[in-house]
């Protein structure tokens, strides 16, 4: 049985809200009695969401990589909400492919969604936050304590995310910058897009160099609850990380 949450009250925009980390939060914050606003790309993952949710939540388009359509999305979000308690940066992309082919439009893309996205998500929602005395939380990765042959792109935007949280929280340090580091997530969409092939390949060097931090994945559900009892503690939590046990299941190959 999980953790149960009082978030009667809370305002919670959750970026990247239409499937994976981010629609877990979501659904999770919801039933702990927030009003959530899942946002992201794609409308139909938005609404089925949303229909999934409890009373109050709303869908909000929104693609981090254009041009003001973060504030748009945040302004959104406050005029239905009437303001924002908390903001969830869950987001986030990752090619699988080595550094010397990856091309230009590659590394912008990776950049653009995991670390400029996040920027300006927070540049919008900062007067909000200010005066709800509320939070900014960022799923990080393992990636940043390990670097994996073919995720190159992905480790150097997380680490410099990294950096990122670090700058908000020293030109703003009235707003709470939370950065939580994951580990291997079952139920995500992160490697859909590789194909199984290389998939199968990459995981395979993976685990036979002792490249994995466990050879085990951790359910979305758990990764949720974690993530939940950051935006639900009274106290301020600058870093936490979320690790699979050995006892999990292990990851697919």
């Amino acid at each position: 049985m999980g953790v149960q949450y009082d978030l009667s009250g809370r305002r919670i925009l959750v970026i990247g809200g239409s499937s994976g980390v981010g629609r877990e939060v979501g659904l999770a914050a919801s039933r702990a009695g927030a009003r959530v606003a899942f946002a992201a790309r794609r409308r139909e993952l938005l609404d089925r969401a949303v229909a999934e949710a409890s009373d109050g939540a709303i869908a909000v388009r929104c693609d981090v990589t254009a041009a003001g359509d973060c504030a748009r999305a945040v302004g959104a979000t406050a005029d239905a909400l009437g303001g924002i308690d908390a903001l969830v940066y869950a987001t986030g992309m990752s090619p699988l492919v080595m550094l010397e082919p990856a091309r230009t439009e590659t590394w912008r893309s990776v950049l653009d969604i995991n670390l400029i996205g996040a920027s300006q998500i927070t540049a919008a929602a900062l007067p909000h936050l200010r005066q709800s005395e509320g939070r900014a939380v960022y799923v990080s990765s393992y990636a940043v304590r390990q670097a994996l042959p073919g995720l190159g792109l992905y480790r150097v935007s997380k680490v410099a995310l990294d950096a990122l949280i670090e700058c908000w929280r020293m030109e703003h340090p009235d707003v709470d910058f939370t950065r939580i580091v994951v580990g291997n997530t079952s139920g995500t969409e992160f490697a859909d897009g590789w194909g199984a092939e290389a998939v199968a390949g990459a995981m395979n060097v993976w685990v036979s160099r002792n490249l994995f931090p466990a050879a085990t994945m951790m359910s979305l559900s758990v990764l949720g609850e974690a993530i939940l009892s950051v935006i639900a503690v009274r106290g301020y939590v600058d870093d936490i990380a979320i690790m699979p046990r050995t006892r999990d299941p292990k990851a697919s190959v």
